[in-house]
């Protein structure tokens, strides 16, 4: 969940600096502004998060704040739309993670 938090808000802050471009490729870049500074901003309090996390944090707290931060959330919606192999990989273990949550907290264990 850290690696995912910390990858998807390093993408996020940095756009430019980990899109890999392909030729013909048709996507359109972010336009600069109110949006972009929102984007990054919330970026910067994920990475913030990721780092508190992994230097102070139960893994409890982390699961349950892991889930909250939509950055991740449209950074995975990325590479679904570019049809990355990742973003399947991910939301496999999302699915995962969730159902095993499930499973412990029904029998009463912590979701760890």
């Amino acid at each position: 969940m850290l690696a995912i938090l910390v990858t998807s808000g390093l993408d996020s802050f940095f756009p430019a600096a980990t899109t890999k471009r392909r030729k013909g490729s048709t996507d359109v870049e972010p336009e600069p502004g109110r949006l972009a500074n929102l984007v990054r901003s919330a970026a910067a309090a994920q990475i913030a998060l990721a780092v508190l996390a992994l230097t102070t944090y139960h893994v409890q707290i982390i699961t349950r704040i892991s889930s909250g931060y939509p950055v991740w959330y449209w950074w995975l919606g990325g590479k679904l739309v570019r049809g990355e192999a990742w973003g399947n990989r991910i939301v496999v273990f999302m699915v995962m993670y969730a159902s095993i949550q499930g499973a412990l907290f029904a029998s009463f264990l912590p979701p760890a």
